[in-house]
């Protein structure tokens, strides 16, 4: 990834972060195209032919590309902006065509000057620590080709671009998962992905329109929910579940769903004390949680025994659809997948589980917004597949990461609450274990070298060389494990030796790395302080000044609210002139009757009742009494008794 999309990633997260003002999916993008007209203009490029010119500015200064209905929509939000009665700085015609007249936009030259500087000074760490790791880089830029990953995840449901970066990551994995507990260095790692987030909303128009959405959650997602997997596992699983159901989404599980999460854990408990290296290769393995929670064999039975009653604590129901079931075992899906999953039983539930999404969908959908029901996941080591072979259409799976990322998008005021720095956490934690846990060795063969270490090599190796060799195994570092127990049937002392070099290297490594980078990360936490320190100014700057647009919006709105209730109140008062008139109308009648009648009130009666069967008289009177309830009284009622009416005049209203 070219660096300077980097610093459009991290300046679309200060955006985010600092922008009082954004209020649609698009606001984000405004100060951006508005700093390339700016650009343009201090070029001397005062007027264009088309629209064109400015995405080719837009996509060589932020190297990501920008469609022109989007890039159209923002400059006419920005002229409709920055536009006064007196002058225009900035106008796009019915042809496309635009003109700048002295526009200038600086609000971002500061931030962005410290953005490129800590994006240079991250790149030059990571080439130190795999210097220092024994790792071999191609590019030192590949870190943030590694950041950006999410971003193509989620372009699958946005412009259905399922090509994917194959390349082997795991250096830049190993770096953002060493970093993690160093705020200056994660911070900016973070920045730069949440951005890389946004970026991809450039493709993405959501819907207002609301459709009940069926969430079905996969095994691995309900060992997340269980808090059976990482806790940044647990924390996604259980976000989404919060906000499915804040949604209204309906959030089920099938039966078969259930036996297979039992039938794990009944597994997993039979296995529980002859497992030490494998709870330290996956960290995602069930083993591994019951290390950090301190759960033993008889708490992973009681889980399993308890199953149901925990999912209906949390508003999970449970649904048996024999039918998808029965259609399944006819399908391709579980003609692939009977070749792929461990066995056949795993592979109909998988099956069965995509057959329910395609019959709730009942139709192929193209858009994101409009499917109705998904096949959720939580994956991380590699093992998603989907059977979607024409890329026009939605897959039925999605992964939990995936769906978060999506749900938070669409909602630019954050209505979900959910935090950035959180989101964040997920989708990195996310990329690193399905990064380190991909193309490792199969568990079958980490369970034999574990059995073979307590065999023939527990009195030499401490608890320590075994996570050692157990990093070095999860780095990639170490591969030929199959060889290593074939070592451990015919020379144990040289199986054992070698256990021992592996350990060692590591430990080596380990001290080597920490003495390289302690003065490089000394020096990037001193300019990140000060970056820090100068951002906190800006914000402070920014946010001000937000506060006082965002106050004479308020003013601007509740000043239009004012002039739109005094029209109101004038059409309002309309109707009772009209009513009054119509009174007035009937007062002369009246008077000219008494007046050839001498005020003589009873001569005045007899004279209307002889006329009363005269056809001209009679219709006169009948036109009169529908006037009156007709045009007055009616037109009363509607313009100060009729809401639907009064909304509708009200939405009509254009103020000059």
């Amino acid at each position: 990834m070219n660096k300077d999309r980097a610093v459009t990633y991290s300046l679309l997260a200060h955006i985010r972060n600092n922008g009082t003002l954004i209020k649609g999916p698009l606001d984000i993008f405004k100060p951006l195209v508005k700093r390339v007209i700016s650009l343009m203009n201090n070029k001397g490029i005062y007027s264009g032919k088309s629209t064109m010119e400015i995405k080719k500015e837009f996509d060589l200064i932020y190297d990501i590309d920008i469609p022109i209905p989007v890039l159209n929509n923002v400059l006419r939000q920005i002229a409709k902006d920055i536009n006064t009665n007196e002058k225009k700085l900035f106008e796009i015609y019915k042809d496309n065509a635009f003109s700048i007249s002295e526009y200038t936009f600086l609000d971002y030259e500061e931030t962005i000057s410290a953005k490129e500087s800590a994006i240079n000074d991250i790149e030059t760490l990571f080439q130190k620590f795999c210097e220092s790791s024994d790792f071999e880089i191609k590019n030192s830029s590949s870190i943030f080709s590694f950041i950006e990953q999410n971003k193509f995840e989620l372009s699958k449901y946005f412009s259905r671009d399922t090509s994917s970066d194959k390349e082997d990551f795991t250096a830049e994995a190993q770096f953002v998962n060493f970093f993690r507990k160093i705020p200056t260095v994660y911070g900016q790692i973070k920045d730069i992905y949440i951005g890389s987030i946004i970026s991809g909303f450039i493709m993405y128009n959501p819907s207002e329109t609301e459709i009940d959405v069926e969430l079905l959650f996969d095994t691995n997602f309900i060992v997340g929910l269980l808090d059976l997997n990482t806790p940044e596992s647990t924390h996604t699983c259980k976000t989404l579940v919060e906000i499915a159901k804040k949604q209204n989404f309906k959030v089920r599980v099938l039966t078969d769903t259930i036996e297979e999460t039992k039938n794990l854990l009944d597994q997993k408990a039979k296995y529980f004390d002859a497992s030490f290296l494998q709870r330290k290769v996956y960290a995602e393995d069930i083993y591994n949680a019951c290390d950090r929670r301190g759960l033993k064999k008889n708490d992973l039975e009681k889980i399993a025994d308890n199953l149901e009653t925990e999912l209906s604590k949390l508003g999970i129901s449970i649904i048996n659809d024999q039918k998808s079931k029965n259609e399944a075992k006819y399908s391709k899906e579980y003609a692939a997948l009977k070749e792929y999953r461990h066995s056949k039983i795993s592979a109909l539930h998988d099956a069965t589980a995509i057959t329910h999404v395609k019959r709730t969908r009942n139709k192929n959908i193209k858009e994101f917004e409009k499917v109705n029901s998904w096949f959720v996941n939580n994956v991380t080591t590699g093992e998603e597949l989907t059977f979607n072979s024409d890329n026009k259409y939605q897959p039925e799976i999605i992964n939990a990461d995936n769906l978060l990322n999506i749900l938070w998008l669409s909602n630019p005021q954050t209505k979900l609450k959910m935090d950035a720095d959180d989101l964040a956490d997920i989708g990195l934690t996310s990329s690193i274990a399905f990064t380190l846990n991909r193309d490792l060795p199969k568990s079958k063969i980490i369970r034999e070298l574990d059995d073979n270490i307590h065999k023939y090599a527990s009195e030499d190796l401490s608890d320590s060389d075994i996570v050692r060799i157990a990093t070095r195994i999860t780095n990639k570092q170490l591969t030929d494990i199959k060889e290593l127990n074939d070592l451990a049937q015919n020379k144990k002392e040289e199986f054992v030796r070698r256990l021992e070099e592996e350990s060692n290297k590591q430990k080596k490594l380990e001290e080597h790395r920490h003495k390289r980078l302690e003065d490089v990360l000394k020096e990037f936490t001193e300019k990140s302080e000060a970056f820090y320190s100068s951002k906190k100014s800006i914000e402070s700057n920014e946010q001000i000044k937000d506060k006082k647009l965002e106050s004479l919006e308020v003013t601007n709105t509740n000043l239009r609210e004012k002039l739109i209730d005094s029209k109101i109140k004038n059409w309002q008062r309309k109707s009772i002139l009209v009513l009054l008139g119509i009174y007035a109308l009937i007062g002369i009648i009246f008077i000219i009757i008494m007046f050839f009648n001498s005020w003589n009130v009873e001569i005045a009666t007899n004279y209307i009742t002889n006329f009363k069967s005269n056809f001209i008289v009679a219709f006169v009177l009948w036109s009169l009494a529908a006037l009156l309830n007709v045009f007055g009284f009616k037109l009363v009622y509607d313009r100060y008794f009729n809401n639907s009416n009064i909304n509708n005049k009200r939405k009509n209203i254009k103020l000059e």
